[in-house]
């Protein structure tokens, strides 16, 4: 079995590679819980597409692992959600988008689960769940819009604050919130169709992840992508 320090240099070179099925399979040749600390480590790696790729990594580990043993991976999100709470004394960066690839990748905990991730960003009165530090807030912007995605309507529940979101002034937060919009397709109320276009103009970028590759986007593109979905709704 090689150290932990050679595992991570492994996957860290692994997770470099252009072809992702290709290094996805490279790294199922360790097995999926021998996985997990190694990527936990590389959400903090100085290369940004590392990083991100580091999502996909545990996203695919936690669908191995469901796959044999769903409590197992009960566990791991649990062990998530303790990384996100303030309590645990962690900077969770990267653990709302491992929770959103998670829950893309996995429907049974999709179905379980996906009211606690929609709950970081729902400001409730008196005690709640949200996410009040807005770089690690937008983390779980992403994971909505991943998890719309997959399964649009586990995320519906949250479109009064996607919606909103629309008019945060994290430029990430009102793109994302454009790609969960597309991606749920929900019937357009004039509220949310003029707030779509009143972002015609807005040429604020974000870093928009594909599952592989990383580019800069402009919210008037994302908003864009959403009026049309919206509109072919109607």
């Amino acid at each position: 079995m090689p150290s932990r320090r050679h595992l991570l240099g492994e996957m860290r070179d692994v997770l470099r590679g252009n072809d992702r099925e290709a290094a996805l399979a490279a790294l199922a040749a360790t097995p999926a819980k021998t996985r997990l600390g190694p990527l936990f480590s590389l959400l903090l790696d100085r290369d940004s597409l590392v990083r991100w790729r580091a999502v996909t990594a545990f996203g695919a580990a936690m669908a191995e692992i469901a796959d044999a043993r769903l409590e197992d991976a009960r566990d791991v999100w649990r062990n998530l959600m303790w990384r996100v709470n303030e309590e645990s004394g962690n900077i969770a960066w990267g653990i709302p988008e491992c929770m959103g690839e998670t829950l893309a990748v996995c429907p049974p905990l999709a179905r379980e689960f996906h009211r606690i991730l929609l709950s970081y960003v729902q400001d409730l009165p008196g005690d709640c769940t949200f996410i009040d530090h807005a770089p690690l807030r937008r983390g779980a912007w992403w994971a909505i819009a991943r998890l719309a995605e997959a399964a649009p309507e586990l995320c519906a529940p949250a479109l009064p604050e996607i919606v909103a979101a629309l008019g945060d002034c994290d430029p990430a937060a009102r793109g994302l919130a454009c790609l969960a919009v597309a991606r749920v397709r929900p019937d357009p109320s004039r509220t949310l169709l003029d707030a779509l276009t009143a972002l015609a103009g807005d040429t604020a970028a974000f870093d928009r992840y594909d599952g592989w590759a990383l580019a800069t986007a402009s919210v008037a593109d994302a908003a864009a992508q959403a009026l049309a979905a919206c509109r072919s709704c109607m």
